[in-house]
């Protein structure tokens, strides 16, 4: 990861939370001895946007956490909402890059895939990745998933087992049996990641 900006959105709060907190545990390894601060829930994009023109004299590097800004982005279903919060200053001052030693993690529970000014000036400063789930109806357990969803459920899966190996044949499987559960899916990874032989979960077991 080489970017100042991520944001992650999802309309699953348990995969947006997962996808975060990956993004932040690599970033603390990349940086070293840097501690994540997690902003306040009423931090607004005005605030922000003062926080990334202020370096701090006594942490020359920092990891600033936004866990769910939802409200700053534009999304389907608020298209006739007015109150949302402005973001004109916050994307002035990504677009003009903010300061060196400064990352920001934001996340955000989405309906649909957001879109909008801060949307556009983080895919262009930084990264933008959609956490997809299927379309009603459900039960999930019968969709048919996406090659999308697949890789965002193939990719809990790898960070869940840690250095056990699933064979190709035991993902599919896995996958198949549960549809759509990502966090049944992570409680079956456990479980057969402790059982495993060799380091190795296969088709039989």
């Amino acid at each position: 990861m080489s970017a100042a900006v991520y944001l992650v959105a999802s309309s699953d709060d348990y995969l947006l939370e997962e996808a975060v907190d990956k993004t932040v545990r690599t970033l603390v390894e990349e940086c070293g001895d840097v501690v994540p601060e997690t902003l306040p829930d009423e931090t607004t994009p005005e605030n922000l946007s003062v926080e990334l023109c202020s370096p701090s004299l006594f942490a020359p590097r920092r990891i600033l956490v936004l866990p769910d800004v939802a409200p700053w982005l534009d999304t389907p279903r608020r298209t006739s909402d007015t109150s949302g919060d402005d973001v004109s200053p916050l994307v002035h001052v990504l677009g003009d890059g903010i300061a060196d030693g400064i990352v920001v993690v934001m996340g955000a529970c989405c309906r649909n895939k957001p879109k909008g000014a801060l949307v556009d000036v983080i895919g262009e400063a930084g990264e933008f990745s959609w956490q997809p789930v299927p379309e009603a109806p459900k039960p999930w357990e019968d969709a048919i998933l996406s090659r999308e969803q697949e890789a965002v459920l193939g990719n809990l899966l790898d960070t869940t087992a840690g250095e056990i190996r699933f064979t190709p044949d035991a993902r599919r499987l896995l996958l198949e049996r549960l549809g759509f559960a990502p966090r049944l899916l992570r409680q079956e990874v456990m479980k057969l990641a402790a059982a495993n032989v060799d380091g190795v979960v296969d088709e039989d077991l």
